[in-house]
């Protein structure tokens, strides 16, 4: 956070990371890349069925009984900050996410409606690795 822009700092778990298909509305924003990260193990880890781009959903649960899951945190400027979180759709929305590092930032979070049926990638440990498992055509 610089005197003249304030800024936040914003995890991201799928398709927001770099090089995937929503990383322009970060870059757009004027964010910028702070470094890779990792949640606490208080996570859980879906694919989301039907989302278009695919899209992971990241579920908060009891402390130490989920996953590290990678991450990267944004640093953006607090006025572009309502308008990305105003893209944010159901059944996502923005929270505060605990890190390994015992930190906290905002992130993105899932309903738990959303992840009944959705498949649990946790046990892969991020949305590249996800990716990375899936058969290819």
């Amino acid at each position: 956070m610089t005197a003249d822009k304030p800024m936040v700092r914003i995890a991201v778990v799928g398709a927001h990371l770099s090089g995937m298909p929503l990383n322009v509305q970060l870059t757009e924003r004027e964010a910028v890349l702070v470094r890779e990260a990792e949640t606490a193990p208080d996570y859980e880890f879906f694919a989301l069925p039907g989302t278009v781009p695919p899209k992971p959903g990241l579920l908060r649960v009891d402390a130490g009984k989920g996953a590290r899951i990678a991450l990267e945190l944004w640093d953006m400027p607090m006025v572009h900050y309502g308008s990305f979180v105003s893209l944010v759709p159901a059944p996502l929305s923005i929270g505060t996410l605990k890190l390994n590092d015992g930190s906290a930032v905002q992130g993105f979070l899932c309903e738990h409606k959303a992840t009944e049926g959705a498949l649990n990638i946790s046990h892969l440990g991020g949305w590249r690795a996800y990716l990375a498992s899936r058969p290819t055509a």
